[in-house]
């Protein structure tokens, strides 16, 4: 776990009622899902306190919270709030932060994904059998966030996934009568925190990356099939947001692929088909809030050719954004538009 400190422009015009609480989560403030408590010793002027100001912290993931009540007793303060967002306690500002590679501003240094497994069995049910025989994916990412904020409204916001990425798959999957698509997490990294201040405000990003894999099977009858694939891509993927043109994906792919069946049986099987990604996944979070994620990886994609007796299938890139992103006049939380960035294969078998 890390924290980092980036410079950012410090001319932002921050809401009135925004009071910055410098106490380190612990014994000075407990923080509660709907309520902050404070030891009274030292600490009435938080009694001053109305319905309707903002408080924030920048410790650890920080939070943005509104008040709605203050109540004092002989030996500690509570405070009642609702989850706030940023255009709440931002009027004006910009927010520009790189984390990891060599980009614009402060760079540091984000946690590189370097996951390798063998011999996993990941599903194991009457149905189906999945097991991991090799997988490997590495990335070290670079993450660009934009966001800019104009009377309080989203005018500019964009998020992008850089670097090269390795990956390979190779599976061994027995199937009977099913059809399935289940998302395995594989492996997560524990949360960084990045640290930018505006004016008073301390703005707090979260990072967190993980390697998923998303599975889908569809059998009538009985088989088993491995299949593997591998891919190494330089990209560019993410999400960006402009007043005037809305939301839209940011997608540069330079790729190679392979993919190939060691081996099969199906003779007791009158349809098989298997589609699988391995993703690298990086989430970024305002305040601990639901934010946006790009996901990207090798993807793998067969059927079988009951005319030919054997299989047609594909191997390639496959990477999307979505998430969800809490900030504008209506203080509600906005899924972002899902949006495929790649889908790219090519004949391989």
């Amino acid at each position: 776990m890390a924290a980092c400190a980036i410079d950012a422009p410090t001319d932002a015009t921050v809401d009135p009622r925004v009071t910055v609480l410098s106490h380190v989560p612990g014994p000075a403030m407990t923080v509660l899902p709907g309520q902050l408590e404070f030891p009274r010793a030292d600490n009435d002027a938080l009694l001053d306190l109305r319905a309707n100001d903002i408080v924030v912290s920048g410790s650890r993931e920080g939070f943005l919270r509104k008040v709605t009540g203050v109540e004092a007793a002989p030996d500690r303060i509570v405070i009642a709030t609702t989850e706030a967002d940023l255009s709440d306690a931002l009027i004006d500002g910009t927010i520009q932060g790189s984390f990891g590679g060599e980009g614009k501003a402060d760079t540091h240094q984000l946690p590189t994904i370097g996951f390798s497994v063998t011999d996993r069995t990941i599903v194991n049910n009457p149905y189906m059998t999945v097991k991991v025989a090799n997988a490997a994916l590495s990335l070290s990412p670079e993450i660009d966030l934009d966001l800019e904020v104009e009377n309080r409204a989203l005018s500019l916001f964009e998020l992008v996934v850089r670097g090269k990425l390795r990956g390979s798959i190779d599976l061994d999957i027995d199937a009977r009568d099913i059809t399935a698509g289940p998302e395995i997490m594989l492996w997560q990294s524990p949360p960084t925190y990045f640290y930018q201040q505006l004016g008073i405000l301390p703005v707090v990003e979260t990072v967190t990356t993980s390697v998923r894999l998303q599975i889908e099977v569809i059998a009538r009858g009985r088989g088993r099939i491995r299949i593997n694939a591998g891919a190494i891509a330089d990209l560019e993927a993410g999400i960006r947001y402009t007043k005037a043109t809305g939301w839209d994906g940011i997608a540069e792919l330079d790729l190679q692929a392979t993919g190939s069946i060691p081996e099969a049986s199906v003779t007791s099987i009158d349809e098989l088909g298997v589609r699988a990604w391995l993703v690298a996944r990086a989430d970024v979070k305002l305040y601990g809030l639901a934010g946006p994620y790009v996901a990207v990886g090798p993807q793998i994609d067969l059927v079988r050719d009951l005319v030919e007796n054997d299989f047609d299938g594909a191997a390639g890139f496959k990477g999307q954004v979505g998430g969800e992103l809490k900030i504008g006049p209506f203080n509600v939380l906005r899924a972002l538009p899902e949006l495929m960035l790649f889908d790219t294969t090519k004949p391989v078998f």
